[in-house]
């Protein structure tokens, strides 16, 4: 932790936690999710994507919510050898 001084000149905390991010951009979920930020637009007109919130015009989505979303998805699995 270190002392940064603010505006009025008096000295402050500054201190930095490494929490991970709760809410992500439209870009960002595109991007954790592996799609492009189109396809996630289309998701969403479609009401077929991940839940999310509107804050103006910012699309924001949970990080939670989004990992929930991802387990509803069908699971395939491959028959053979594999490599």
């Amino acid at each position: 932790m270190s002392r940064t001084p603010t505006q009025d000149g008096n000295l402050t905390d500054n201190v930095s936690f490494n929490m991970p991010k709760r809410w992500l951009r439209a870009k960002e979920t595109a991007e954790y999710l592996g799609v492009s930020i189109p396809h996630l637009g289309r998701l969403r007109e479609l009401k077929k994507g991940p839940p999310y919130r509107k804050f103006g015009t910012v699309v924001l989505y949970d990080v939670r919510e989004l990992d929930a979303f991802v387990e509803t998805l069908p699971h395939f699995e491959t028959k053979g050898g594999g490599l």
